[in-house]
């Protein structure tokens, strides 16, 4: 099923499988619903879609990483499994002690031909057992690298 993102307007651009053509509607109405929808284009075909509303792409992978607590120092090996440009999300591979607004120093490298090691600073959000949701506490130090490699 095809994702369309959402601008900071509100408009998506839906475009047709089979023909092509495009067209832009507003989705304000959807926001606070399924976010699954189906579309019928001119040319008679039928196809369904989903709209995301984050502002920021996020990308799935698999990048192997660790964390540190800041408070208590534990330090534990992780999968990074998505990454944007404003945080990630991973897990770890043993049971662990982490708790919500924990601050964690998250290290992993890019798997791109530079290989980039990316450390950073962030405020876990959520978690539901051994996944954890966290936003970078600072998004500027590492723009460009993760900008680059998102991109790909």
């Amino acid at each position: 099923m095809k994702k369309v993102y959402v601008d900071e307007t509100n408009q998506a651009t839906i475009i047709c499988p089979k023909c092509g053509f495009e067209k832009t509607v507003d989705v304000t109405g959807f926001k606070d619903s399924p976010k699954r929808l189906k579309a019928k284009c001119n040319c008679g075909e039928t196809y369904r879609f989903t709209i995301e509303f984050r502002t920021k792409y996020r990308k799935d992978v698999r990048l192997p990483g660790e964390y540190i607590a800041k408070e208590t120092g534990v330090k534990e090996e992780i999968i990074i499994r998505q990454l944007s440009l404003t945080g990630v999300r991973f897990e770890s591979l043993k049971p662990h002690h982490i708790s919500t607004a924990d601050t964690l120093e998250v290290k992993f490298k890019l798997d791109d031909p530079l290989r980039k090691e990316i450390s950073k600073l962030v405020k876990v959000i959520w978690i539901k057992d051994r996944i954890v949701g966290a936003n970078f506490m600072e998004t500027k130090f590492y723009e460009k690298d993760l900008g680059f490699y998102l991109k790909r």
